[in-house]
């Protein structure tokens, strides 16, 4: 019986893809396509996106897609192809790791902790300000290239292997 149990036990973990995220991407259909601050044509135009654009979604409401940006974001449904995207989030943190290098040559070192928390250590130290400034623009960027949303993310950088700024978005 212990046997029959271990066997199955095994076979669940061999099933279960690890931190596999599922996630649908709206591409613009339209030539441009208004970004509206919510669901409706009463609402005002933030952006306008052009065609071939693609952005993860949060959420779809009736004929509205809401997109995965850092503020309220809206597009009308019919002017876009929703997508699947399986990707697991190892492959999408691999993506994010390589995009950072290519934009921070001060990183040292990157180490995710977990889904959602980020450690870096850098070559150089620049003001306190500026640090702040860009551990924000990381985790946002974070959440919109993983598609992320289940909780903030949290930018901690690190001077000395000591905690020396930590950002929450």
């Amino acid at each position: 019986m212990r046997k029959f149990f271990l066997f199955i036990l095994i076979l669940l973990v061999l099933l279960i893809p690890a931190r596999e995220i599922y996630a649908q991407r709206a591409v613009v259909k339209a030539e441009t396509l208004n970004v509206r601050s919510g669901p409706g044509t009463k609402f005002e135009v933030i952006e306008k996106l052009k065609k071939g654009d693609s952005y993860l979604i949060d959420k779809i409401e009736g004929n509205w897609v809401q997109l995965a940006w850092p503020i309220e974001a809206w597009v009308f449904k019919g002017l876009v192809k929703i997508e699947e995207q399986h990707a697991s989030l190892d492959e999408l943190q691999i993506d994010f790791q390589n995009w950072l290098l290519d934009k921070y040559y001060r990183i040292r070192s990157i180490e995710f902790k977990s889904d959602w928390q980020i450690w870096l250590k850098l070559r150089e130290y620049p003001s306190r300000k500026t640090l702040v400034k860009m551990a924000k623009e990381i985790a946002l960027e974070y959440k919109k290239q993983t598609g992320y949303s289940k909780r903030p993310v949290v930018v901690t950088i690190f001077k000395r292997d000591r905690a020396y700024i930590t950002a929450k978005y």
